[in-house]
């Protein structure tokens, strides 16, 4: 059980990193001491916490990407909110890799 819990920490830690390097990713929320991270989604400005940006987002990696986060930015303190779960490394670069492509790859505005 350490040793799991070990390699948790560890990608916790490199997700963590890794996601703030997104342009389109704002602050992280919480503590991040649980085998998650919230995640603020920015409008296209890069200015603020956008719920729409995030629910688009939400819905691009759950039903075509087959990547499933889930969207809290409906609750209280969240607005433009993902919680993402730590997975192992392969699962996390994919996450990574298709986040970007998401936010700094395809515009938008159609949303």
């Amino acid at each position: 059980m350490r040793e799991t819990v070990r390699k948790i920490h560890v990608e916790h830690t490199k997700l963590m990193s890794s996601i703030t390097n997104i342009t389109g990713i704002g602050k992280i929320l919480g503590a991040n001491d649980a085998n998650f991270i919230l995640v603020q989604v920015l409008d296209e400005a890069c200015k603020k916490p956008s719920n729409k940006r995030a629910q688009w987002v939400y819905k691009e990696l759950a039903e075509h990407l087959g990547i499933v986060v889930r969207y809290r930015g409906s609750e209280l303190g969240c607005e433009g909110c993902l919680r993402i779960t730590v997975g192992t490394p392969q699962e996390n670069e994919t996450l990574l890799k298709k986040l970007k492509q998401l936010l700094e790859g395809t515009s938008t505005k159609s949303i």
